[in-house]
């Protein structure tokens, strides 16, 4: 039974339908055609009944005389008489028999001689003294009747009659019955079907849209379809819209909180650089000056232009490092083992301010198939968030690696146990829910961006202390197909 209801369960509703309405049409039909030929067949045997006691009545008294003087020609004489009276009852042959059983005379003398017995079959009827024996298989009926004078039975009349035109009646309302019960229930199988699919057709249409969402095209539900649909799907398109819009809302909602979150840390970014840039700014002056007082000694000229060479060069990487974290581009780029080298420039500051020992391991190839702005502002997000919640003099470890198609990020740090509101802004991230208030930005942006990628971002506390965050994104074409 359970095999069934699965098997049942598996044939899609615009089929089950159509099955249901033609088995409940075929049950119904059967029971209907049950209850009309029952009702027809006693119909007809009362109608044969009382037809064959007129029918026995009149023939009986018409052959009493001749019983009583037992003579054969008035007998059968009396027979031939009440045939032709009597047609509409369609006897096959009517037969007098006297008290002993023997023919007095019959409608078919060939068949029935004078003083002759009955076949066995026929005795047997006459034996029992039914009044009327119907036996529909081969069309038959026969008609017993006593004949008595004054309390003495005289004999017996036996008549054979022709009910093939009463069966043929019944079997032609039978194929009426099959005839029209089939029309229905190929009918009803339409009308079922067609009913079924116009109920569906409009949940095809929300299933087409949420296959699209699917593949990232959320698309709204055209005003025309939802005017043409009746009032409970017009309900449901509507309600659908109302999700989408609400969906689009919040993305647009998330992407202008990624944003924010990405100015604020360009603003602790620039504050930090201010710092960096500024104190070779003082070393640029010096050296300035050491050259426009010293600059005919070739050692000093030389040392100086070295000094400006170098301070010149470290702020041109911490410039760099900005301008790429900055710069927004709607064209994807792939990811290279140098946009994580330039990172350390950007949190230098953090890491000097709490004087942190940064461990650094970027094991990347030089070119690897993934969004390498999603990539960085992860990164940035990490170790930001690592060097906030490192204490004084810690240590903050990064490695970056590929290993079977996956891309992994570490980002590890010695300070307090993850607090809740962190976990609880990775979680939000990877739901596509709304951002949290307060703190926690930073990682919800970095876990909405993972999602993004396909990828998963993972906090834990480790044993030893401190704070692990764990990044893995599958690096292949379609990824980067469906980020661009």
């Amino acid at each position: 039974m359970r095999r069934l209801r699965r098997l049942w369960s598996r044939i899609p509703l615009t089929v089950q339908a159509p099955l249901l309405a033609a088995l409940l049409t075929v049950i119904f039909a059967v029971a209907i055609s049950q209850v009309v030929l029952s009702r027809l067949a006693r119909e007809q045997t009362l109608a044969l009944r009382n037809l064959s006691s007129a029918f026995m009545d009149g023939l009986t008294t018409a052959v009493t005389p001749g019983l009583l003087t037992q003579d054969v020609w008035e007998t059968f004489d009396s027979l031939d008489r009440a045939r032709q009276q009597y047609g509409a009852v369609n006897a096959r042959y009517m037969v007098v028999l006297l008290p002993d059983g023997r023919v007095l005379a019959g409608s078919a003398p060939d068949r029935f001689p004078v003083r002759s017995l009955l076949g066995e079959d026929l005795q047997e009827l006459v034996a029992q003294g039914k009044p009327l024996v119907i036996d529909e298989t081969v069309g038959k009926a026969w008609l017993v009747r006593g004949v008595e004078q004054e309390g003495f039975r005289i004999g017996t009349v036996l008549a054979e009659l022709d009910i093939s035109g009463l069966l043929a009646v019944r079997r032609e309302i039978l194929w009426t019955l099959i005839a029209v019960n089939c029309g229905l229930t190929v009918l009803f199988s339409f009308a079922s079907y067609y009913l079924v699919q116009r109920l569906v057709r409009p949940l095809s249409i929300v299933q087409r849209r949420l296959a699209d969402a699917s593949e990232g095209r959320l698309e709204l539900i055209d005003a025309t379809t939802i005017a043409g649909s009746s009032p409970e799907y017009r309900r449901l398109f509507k309600q659908f819209n109302r999700m989408v819009e609400a969906h689009i809302d919040r993305e647009v909602l998330a992407a202008e909180l990624a944003n924010q979150e990405q100015l604020a840390m360009l603003g602790r970014l620039a504050s930090g650089m201010a710092h960096e840039v500024n104190n070779p700014l003082g070393g640029l002056m010096n050296a300035v000056d050491t050259m426009d007082v010293h600059g005919d000694n070739q050692d000093v000229r030389q040392r100086t232009i070295d000094l400006l060479r170098r301070g010149l060069a470290g702020i041109q990487h911490v410039v760099r490092a900005a301008l790429v974290t900055y710069k927004t581009s709607h064209k994807t780029r792939l990811l290279t083992r140098l946009d994580l080298e330039d990172l350390p420039f950007l949190i230098q500051h953090e890491v000097g301010m709490k004087h942190l020992a940064l461990s650094w391991r970027n094991n990347l190839p030089d070119e690897i198939s993934i969004d390498a702005s999603s990539i960085r502002q992860i990164a940035l997000n990490l170790l930001l968030n690592a060097c906030a919640a490192s204490p004084e003099r810690g240590n903050v470890h990064f490695s970056a690696s590929l290993e079977g198609g996956m891309l992994s990020l570490t980002v590890a740090n010695e300070g307090p146990e993850l607090p809740e509101a962190a976990l609880m802004a990775v979680r939000a991230g990877a739901a596509g829910d709304a951002a949290p208030s307060g703190h926690g930005l930073g990682l919800w942006t970095a876990s909405r961006l993972a999602a993004k990628l396909n990828g998963d971002l993972k906090l834990r506390s480790p044993a030893s202390g401190g704070a692990l965050a764990e990044f893995s994104a599958p690096v292949t074409k379609e990824i980067l197909d469906a980020v661009a």
